[in-house]
C-alpha cells in the first residue's frame, strides 16, 4: 500500500486484523488527522501535541510533571533508570490511561507506522524485517497491550528508493501516526532525516538498522544496530590484525550504505602503519555482468596497482550485485577476485547469500551486531526466544539474518520504552526516556542511549561462511569486537 501524495486522508481507515501466532494484530489502523488540544482547537499532526488527559491542567509539562526518572527503577528485559512516573490520577490501566494523550494515541491505541523494502534490491536482505516487528506486537497486543492501549503498525514498502521512502514518512507525519517503528529501508529514512523532516515533526523513529549515519545525528532516531561505517573500520582492523597489508574494496555506489562504508574503509587502512589500498572500486548495483569492472579489480588500473592477489578485500554490497560480481571472476586463482581473504558486511550475513554463493565463499568473513542463531550463542535464552517468536510469525524467515535480528531488537526497545513511560504517553516523554536509557537485551551488548549521543550499539561478531557440499551455516570465530572510531570519517 502506497499513500496517493497529497491525499486527504481525514476520514478513518478501517482497521485491518492478521492472525498471527494466536493474536490479532492490527496492521491497518485507524487514526485522525485532527487532534483536539486543550485549548479546543485543533493541533498541528506534525507538532508535539497539547493535549491534556482528563483531571490534568492543559499547561502540564510532559518533560517535568510526572515525569522525574524512578531511581533504581528496572523494567523486564534490561531497560534500566529511566523509567517515569504517571501524572496524577492516571494509572497504567484501560479506562485510566490518560485517552488521547498525543497524536496518534487513543485510550485503546497506539498507532504506529513504517518503511519496508520488500522489493528492489534490498529485499535480499531486508525482505523479512517485517517478521521482527510483528513477532514483538503479537505477544504485546496478546498480553492486553501497553497501559491498556493495543499497537498498531502500519507498514508500506517503498522499494529502497529514497524519494518513495521520504514522501511515504511525510505521509504517516501528515496523517498523524505516533512513532515510526524500526524503518527497515534506510534510504528513505535517511532522505527524510536530512531533510530536516523527522525534526520538524518531533516524530520518534525507534530501533533503526544503523545502516547510514543520518541515524545516528538525528536526535529523534535511536538506532539499535551497529553503523556501516564501524563495520568498516572493524573489518579493517580485525584483518590488519591478523597480518593482512594490501587491501581492496568494492563497494555499492548507488546507495548511500556503499559511499559511507567505502569512505570509512579507506580511512581505516590510512591509519595502519604499512597498510595499502591496492583496489577501490564503486559500481553500480543490479547488473548481470561485472567482467570489465572485476578484470580491473584485479589487474589493476593506471592508478591503482590492482589485487593479484591483496591480502583483503570488503565487497560492501548486498547480496544479488555481491552474487553477480563474484560469478564475473574468471581468474581461476583460488581466490575471490583476487584476494586471500574476503569480507562482508551485515547485508551478506543471510543465509540465501551463503547457500547461492557455494563454494567460492567457503571461509568468507560476514559480520552481524547480534548473537546469531548459531554456536556458541544458539543456546542462549534470549536467542532461542527471539526465534520460537520469529517461528510464530512466520515459517520461512531467516532468523540468522542481522536485519531479522535488529527489526525485532529494535520492537523491543520500543516496546519497554512505551512501557517506562506509562499511561501518559507523549513522544515527549518517550524521548526522554530513550534519552536515558540502558538496556540490555542479551542479543547484543549493553546499549545507552543519551541526548547527543545515539551511538548505542558499536561492536561487531566475525563468522565465516561454512560451504562443502551445500551450505553448511556460520561460523563464529571472533567478537564482539567495538569500533574504537565510531565518530570519525562520517559524511559531512
Amino acid at each position: 500500500m502506497r499513500f496517493p501524495p497529497g491525499a486527504n486522508w481525514a476520514a478513518a481507515l478501517v482497521v485491518g486484523l492478521v492472525v498471527v501466532g494466536g493474536a490479532a494484530v492490527s496492521v491497518v489502523p485507524t487514526f485522525k488527522t485532527q487532534i483536539i488540544g486543550s485549548n479546543g482547537g485543533v493541533t498541528n499532526p506534525g507538532v508535539l501535541s497539547t493535549v491534556a488527559p482528563s483531571g490534568l491542567l492543559a499547561t502540564i509539562n510532559p518533560l517535568t510533571q510526572g515525569g522525574t526518572p524512578q531511581p533504581g527503577a528496572t523494567a523486564a528485559g534490561g531497560l534500566t533508570s529511566n523509567k517515569l512516573a504517571a501524572p496524577p490520577g492516571l494509572e497504567c490501566a484501560p479506562g485510566k490511561n490518560g485517552g488521547a494523550t498525543d497524536v496518534g494515541v487513543s485510550a485503546t491505541n497506539i498507532q504506529l507506522a513504517t518503511t519496508l523494502a520488500e522489493s528492489g534490491n534490498a529485499s535480499s536482505f531486508l525482505g523479512d524485517a517485517r517478521y521482527g516487528m510483528l513477532a514483538v506486537l503479537s505477544q504485546v497486543n496478546r498480553s492486553g497491550g501497553i497501559c491498556g492501549r493495543q499497537l498498531s503498525l502500519q507498514p508500506v514498502d517503498d522499494g529502497f528508493q529514497a524519494q518513495d521512502g521520504e514522501t511515504d514518512i511525510r505521509n504517516f507525519i501528515n496523517s498523524g501516526y505516533f512513532a515510526l517503528a524500526v524503518v527497515p529501508s534506510s534510504e528513505g529514512l535517511n532522505a527524510a532525516s536530512t531533510a530536516g523532516d523527522i525534526d520538524r515533526a518531533g516524530i520518534p523513529v525507534v530501533g533503526t538498522d544503523g545502516m547510514l549515519y543520518s541515524q545516528y545525528k538525528d536526535p529523534w532516531i535511536w538506532p539499535v544496530s551497529t553503523s556501516t561505517i564501524s563495520t568498516a573500520h572493524i573489518a579493517a582492523i580485525q584483518a590488519y590484525k591478523a597480518g593482512a597489508r594490501t587491501f581492496g574494496i568494492v563497494y555499492d555506489k548507488h546507495y548511500h550504505f556503499g559511499l559511507e562504508g567505502e569512505a570509512a574503509f579507506k580511512a581505516a587502512i590510512s591509519r595502519q602503519p604499512g597498510a595499502k589500498l591496492n583496489a577501490d572500486i564503486g559500481i553500480d548495483p543490479g547488473q548481470q555482468d561485472y567482467s570489465s569492472d572485476v578484470g580491473n579489480f584485479i589487474s589493476g588500473t593506471a592508478s591503482q596497482p590492482g589485487c593479484a592477489p591483496c591480502d583483503f578485500t570488503f565487497m560492501l554490497l548486498e547480496p544479488n550485485t555481491a552474487i553477480s560480481w563474484i560469478k564475473s571472476d574468471n581468474s581461476k586463482n583460488g581466490y575471490v577476485f583476487g584476494s586471500k581473504e574476503t569480507s562482508g558486511p551485515q547485508p551478506l550475513f543471510v543465509s540465501s547469500f551463503g547457500q547461492a554463493c557455494g563454494a567460492r565463499c567457503n571461509n568468507m568473513w560476514v559480520w552481524t551486531g547480534f548473537n546469531a542463531d548459531y554456536p556458541p550463542f544458539d543456546s542462549q535464552q534470549a536467542v532461542g526466544d527471539y526465534v520460537n517468536a520469529i517461528k510464530s510469525v512466520s515459517g520461512s524467515a531467516d532468523t540468522a539474518n542481522q536485519f531479522l535480528e535488529g527489526s525485532y531488537v529494535g520492537m523491543e526497545l520500543l516496546v519497554k520504552a512505551l512501557r517506562d513511560v506509562g499511561p501518559y504517553v507523549t513522544r515527549a516523554r518517550l524521548k526522554q526516556v530513550l534519552d536515558g536509557t540502558t538496556w540490555d537485551s542479551h542479543l547484543a551488548d549493553p546499549l545507552h542511549w543519551q541526548a547527543g549521543n545515539h551511538f548505542a550499539n558499536t561492536s561487531m561478531l566475525g563468522f565465516t561462511i561454512q560451504y562443502s557440499q551445500g551450505f553448511n551455516g556460520f561460523q563464529f570465530q571472533t567478537g564482539p569486537l567495538k569500533d574504537p572510531w565510531p565518530n570519525l570519517d562520517h559524511p559531512n
